[in-house]
């Protein structure tokens, strides 16, 4: 086989996982065990200077979202969406909570966190394939903070979302989300069938603030952290 042939296969394998949510995921995975020689996070980073990497970006966003919790050292976090892990794995040991769980829908993710978690001998964390938008495993009234960044937008039925985190957070418990949200604009067809492909289903802020009061979380003086009353 030529390498020409082998390099064109390669490329449209890329292109066709590029046109699904479960494929996107495989290729960031294994593009960052090639070039990174590890798993990292797979969230948009959020630079916070120009000599920022790439992996500092990541951080600087996760830290940004743990800054919006009350102090989380002795509490259970549930992270939904959760991807490959790396994120739950982080605020384990660097935020000191009692227990971790992370949950995503993706099975080849859960089984890759896992994998990781145990390589690292890590304990106080759990992994779950799940549907954010019925949490059927997860018990009411059983987490004292869920974590979701920029895994909403995927979910087409985000008000049931938003009655499972109320299910399932303690009273007095926080939700801080980070999310892609949706701008007026006049996106063509292309791009509206490609965000079809991957699931996205982007909602304006209005609409996300509205439709979490209705499910019975208020926010706070910052208004990104939805607590349960």
């Amino acid at each position: 086989m030529s390498s020409t042939t082998f390099t064109d296969r390669k490329t449209a394998g890329l292109i066709k996982g590029g046109l699904s949510l479960t494929g996107y995921h495989k290729i960031m995975n294994d593009l960052y065990e090639e070039i990174a020689g590890e798993h990292w996070m797979v969230h948009f980073p959020y630079f916070g200077s120009r000599h920022d990497s790439l992996i500092d970006g990541q951080v600087n966003l996760t830290e940004a979202c743990m800054r919006y919790f009350p102090d989380v050292s002795g509490k259970r976090l549930l992270e939904v969406g959760c991807g490959n892990g790396v994120q739950s794995m982080y605020v384990l040991t660097n935020h000191g909570p009692a227990w971790v769980t992370g949950l995503d829908y993706n099975s080849d993710n859960v089984e890759l966190a896992t994998r990781i978690a145990a390589r690292k001998g890590l304990e106080s964390i759990d992994f779950v394939e799940s549907d954010a938008q019925k949490m059927s495993s997860i018990p009411d009234n059983s987490y004292d903070c869920l974590l979701n960044v920029e895994s909403a937008f995927h979910y087409p039925d985000k008000d049931a979302f938003f009655r499972e985190i109320y299910r399932i957070l303690k009273p007095g418990g926080t939700f801080v989300i980070a999310d892609i949200l949706m701008k007026p604009n006049n996106r063509n067809v292309l791009l509206r069938w490609w965000e079809r492909r991957l699931s996205q289903n982007y909602w304006p802020i209005d609409r996300y603030r509205a439709r979490l009061a209705a499910a019975g979380l208020r926010s706070t003086k910052r208004k990104t952290s939805p607590i349960r009353s």
